[in-house]
């Protein structure tokens, strides 16, 4: 009966402190309408003995999605919006996966919508948060709650100041993805016709 009691005691004061860490880094996080910058992701595939490389460049529009151009080692768009994710190559379609039919597409296009536009009240949604805030930076480490998107990630970890400046995925078939986001701006003009 005392467990049940200290269980009872501590799950509000967990709660609270994910909610005062998620609201300490949003409050260092910029919160821009339109966001490019450049990104370099290193993937580790068992048994690949290299890491596969790729590079390119992202837009973010709060609200209307993320766009992730990879230049090299091959030219391709990934484009998530809230209702599709769409791959191209080539000016072709490649895939396209529609939100109304797959219900992980809303998750992936929540949880990138959030860490790119910085919305850390998204991921306690769909994570337990822990992490510290040290003067403007940040680091937090996500585990997924209960649910299917422990099916696809073991955890995530994040470091930032005003902008997110680096993600860790690891998988849960084994996987490992480090993106590193680097000369991230706010300015320039918006595209409105980009996620249409």
């Amino acid at each position: 009966m005392k467990r049940r009691a200290l269980l009872l005691t501590l799950l509000p004061a967990a709660a609270w402190a994910q909610s005062n860490l998620a609201q300490s880094v949003r409050e260092r996080l910029q919160q821009p309408e339109w966001l490019r910058g450049d990104f370099t992701q290193t993937k580790k595939v068992p048994g690949f003995a290299k890491p596969l490389l790729s590079s390119g460049n992202f837009v973010a529009a709060r609200g209307r999605g993320v766009l992730w151009r990879t230049l090299k080692p091959f030219a391709s768009e990934l484009r998530l919006t809230q209702t599709e994710i769409r791959a191209t190559q080539g000016g072709q379609t490649a895939m396209k996966l529609e939100a109304s039919r797959e219900p992980a597409v809303r998750l992936i296009n929540t949880l990138m919508f959030a860490l790119l536009n910085g919305d850390v009240s998204g991921l306690a949604d769909v994570f337990d948060l822990k992490g510290s805030v040290n003067g403007a930076g940040w680091q937090l480490a996500l585990a997924p709650k209960a649910g299917p998107l422990q099916q696809v990630l073991q955890r995530v970890s994040l470091e930032g100041d005003g902008f997110v400046r680096r993600i860790q995925l690891f998988e849960a078939n084994g996987d490992e993805s480090l993106i590193q986001l680097t000369n991230q701006r706010t300015d320039g003009a918006a595209e409105p016709g980009l996620f249409q």
